[in-house]
């Protein structure tokens, strides 16, 4: 992962206390890594590592957006995603959690990519909905789902002679 070398965070050699790093992430980012639900899209992260003596707290603010279809319209919209989370980086031994991330406390640096990947991929929606009232939706595509709706609410015969089935 020689590509995403510029996602290091050093851990050795810093002074106690906050630094910052900014990173943009862009299509050719998720690109590295397989089956990514995003393929295009553009992302701002501020990363505030808070070094301590035994550990290092780093927050993650992650602003940006992502191309895909409108899940209700079709259009081409661009989604827009904003997440914030905070892992610990613990030095010394452990089992890792959700949270909590225990490396060797002889590590030098320590990679930000997986953990950018994942933080970006947990926070895009289940479904990619926009606002769908105007700009940039396909509004052909919404008159036409409004109209099949009204006439499946209208014409409900089918089920309704499935009401009138008794079972013994």
């Amino acid at each position: 992962m020689e590509a995403l070398k510029e996602f290091t965070v050093p851990l050795t050699g810093l002074k106690p206390g906050a630094h910052v790093y900014r990173y943009e992430v862009d299509s050719e980012f998720f690109t590295h890594f397989e089956n990514s639900p995003i393929s295009d899209g553009k992302f701002e992260i501020l990363i505030t590592l808070d070094r301590r003596p035994d550990l290092a707290v780093l927050d993650f603010d992650i602003k940006g957006s992502y191309k895909c279809n409108c899940d209700r319209c079709l259009a081409d919209i661009n989604l827009p995603i904003t997440h914030q989370n905070q892992i610990i980086l613990k030095f010394e031994e452990g089992e890792d959690t959700d949270e909590l991330i225990f490396v060797d406390p002889q590590l030098a640096e320590w990679n930000a990519a997986n953990m950018i990947f994942e933080f970006i991929s947990l926070a895009k929606p289940l479904t990619n909905v926009y606002d769908c009232k105007g700009v940039p939706c396909n509004l052909e595509t919404l008159k036409a789902l409004d109209l099949y709706e009204s006439q499946n609410e209208s014409d409900n015969s089918i089920w309704n002679d499935l009401k009138d089935i008794k079972l013994n």
